[in-house]
């Protein structure tokens, strides 16, 4: 609870551009001040697996980097100009970015 967050972003007619972003909390955020997650999905691109199902495949997680930060309940992720903003609880932003 509350639920994920989402965005799309892409790259006008660029191939294999599009990015779905999840901004999530770790806890149930209506009772608690939740640790977040950022995720990125390729949106283009889905994964088959033995079984015939499909799902997006995983490009990035704030997780894997040990990346913490508190969630901001009912905001999303916004992507702008090749960087992503998130907004947190502790009144911060967050910007994530190639190096």
């Amino acid at each position: 609870m509350p639920g994920g967050m989402l965005t799309l972003s892409a790259n006008g007619q660029a191939e294999g551009s599009a990015i779905v972003w999840v901004l999530m909390p770790a806890l149930d955020a209506n009772k608690v001040i939740s640790p977040g997650r950022l995720l990125a999905y390729d949106a283009q691109d889905f994964g088959s697996y033995p079984d015939g199902s499909r799902k997006m495949l995983k490009l990035w997680d704030s997780a894997d980097w040990g990346i913490n930060f508190t969630h901001n309940k009912f905001n999303v992720p916004v992507p702008i100009n090749g960087k992503v903003y998130v907004p947190t609880y502790s009144g911060t932003v967050d910007v994530y970015g190639l190096a």
